[in-house]
């Protein structure tokens, strides 16, 4: 007899949880998911079936079991930041497959089970249980057919967020937005490179070293690494030694040195693979020479990244310029008021960083631009006009004077520099102030008159000594012979 009313007080026991649980797979709900990122997709995934006690009034109570696609967590073990955790440590099976989920115990404990739900789901190719974007207003409000105990992804990385469907719940997104950071970390002449390291100041031909810092999300999708240049800069192609991350949660990337964007800029893409499994830094360190289609200030050629992430959001776009600035050449008669400018006069010019002559394309008769692969290295000055001379950086200059207008002496100055002497110079710094439209100039005074041998052979200075000596000879005859007479 006993053996009868057990079999059927078990009858009715199953009869009851079967009922709650047809009852319960019939109750939808939704997830709210607060602070969400505009444009990004939210998934939920049911870990966990909710039966309540009281389908009138679910939130009152209910027991849990684990989802028919989850069947093998129950045996999963995540491994995170090196570390190894098994699921048993946060639910058991018990008794008519009820769980035990004492050993979701804290928040901690909640966020690493989230984790491992979702890396487990995408390793098993689970579907998720409901999807939204999220919209302009922050929101995304996930629509899931029944009540149970749910994890929340997003594309920006695991959200992590865990909670049970009764039939609403509201979570909050907890990952912040990637970003990147762009800095100028060093330069031909470092000493130019601004101290914020927003940008660099640079000679045409100059090389700057540019540097990325790009942050990648745990569980986080879609990201690319965009950089373009405007047409003053040349990338030096990014090679795969150029990039390194912080942790060894490493994924796959591909490079395209080729990339064009929609502006016609030319740069780099970096597209990365998969999800990275905890949070890291991408940096690349990369390479770009200021090349003579650079503008000049106050026009600035700009380096320009942004990251890419989940459904093709960009972060904010950051920047770095560099400079190269003008001088103007002009030639002028020492005390003249009117500073009529001087033809004919002609200049090297060498760069003080180096001691490194300065090569030039010629523009026209008044412009010369700086060129490494230019086949001028004279600058000649022509009548009314100064020479106006592109691309030079914020430093110090050495004007040396070769020729000389007609008429006119070479300098009398000299420059040493490094332990070299410069005869016939003038120095000259390069200020930032300069532009195209208000240049900084540079007057060269040259005096009149000519300037007689010295070396080589012995000039006129033959007569002035013979001369000399005829004097001297005409002065003792003189006074010899007035002594004569007057004896």
């Amino acid at each position: 007899m006993n053996r009868i009313k057990k079999l059927v007080m078990g009858f009715l026991v199953s009869a009851m949880v079967l009922g709650m649980a047809i009852t319960a797979y019939a109750a939808g709900g939704t997830i709210t998911v607060g602070n969400a990122i505009a444009g990004q997709t939210y998934d939920a995934y049911r870990v966990f079936d909710y039966i309540p006690a009281d389908e009138a009034n679910a939130e009152s109570g209910g027991i849990y079991k684990l989802a028919p696609k989850f069947a093998g967590l129950t045996s999963y073990t995540y491994t995170d930041d090196g570390s190894s955790v098994a699921m048993s440590s946060f639910f058991t099976v018990g008794d008519n497959d009820i769980l035990d989920t004492s050993g979701l115990a804290t928040e901690e404990d909640v966020k690493v089970f989230g984790k491992a739900v979702l890396a487990y789901a995408k390793a098993n190719g689970i579907a998720n249980d409901g999807s939204t974007l999220a919209s302009e207003d922050g929101v995304a409000t996930i629509s899931v057919d029944e009540f149970g105990y749910y994890v929340v992804d997003s594309s920006l990385g695991s959200a992590v967020a865990v909670d049970t469907t009764t039939p609403n719940v509201s979570i909050k997104e907890k990952n912040s937005v990637p970003s990147i950071d762009k800095k100028v970390k060093g330069a031909t002449n470092i000493s130019t490179v601004y101290s914020d390291q927003t940008g660099n100041d640079a000679q045409i031909g100059d090389t700057v070293d540019f540097e990325i810092a790009a942050e990648l999300k745990v569980g986080g999708e879609g990201y690319v690494i965009v950089d373009t240049l405007t047409p003053g800069l040349t990338l030096v192609p990014v090679q795969e030694s150029n990039i390194s991350f912080s942790t060894d949660a490493k994924i796959g990337y591909t490079i395209n040195n080729d990339y064009v964007g929609e502006d016609g800029n030319k740069g780099f893409q970096i597209t990365f693979d998969g999800q990275p499994a905890a949070d890291t830094t991408v940096t690349v360190a990369y390479q770009a020479v200021v090349n003579k289609d650079a503008v000049i200030s106050a026009d600035e050629n700009i380096n320009e990244a942004y990251l890419i992430y989940g459904n093709n959001t960009e972060t904010t776009h950051v920047t770095t310029i560099t400079k190269t600035y003008p001088l103007q050449i002009k030639k002028v008669a020492v005390g003249d008021t009117t500073e009529k400018v001087l033809p004919g006069a002609e200049f090297t010019v060498v760069r003080e960083f180096d001691n490194s002559p300065v090569k030039f394309t010629k523009i026209s008769d008044t412009e010369y631009k700086v060129d490494p692969e230019g086949t001028v290295d004279t600058i000649v000055t022509v009548a009314e006009t100064p020479i106006a001379v592109l691309g030079l950086n914020a430093e110090n200059y050495v004007l040396v004077e070769t020729k000389a207008p007609q008429g006119y002496n070479l300098l009398e100055s000299s420059v040493t520099v490094n332990g070299t002497e410069y005869k016939h110079a003038q120095q000259v710094t390069v200020s930032t102030t300069s532009t195209t439209d208000a240049m900084q100039v540079a007057k060269i005074e040259d005096g009149t008159g000519l300037t007689l041998p010295s070396t080589g052979g012995i000039g006129t200075t033959i007569f002035f000594i013979i001369g000399g000596i005829l004097i001297i000879a005409a002065v003792a005859y003189f006074i010899v012979r007035r002594k004569a007479d007057a004896e």
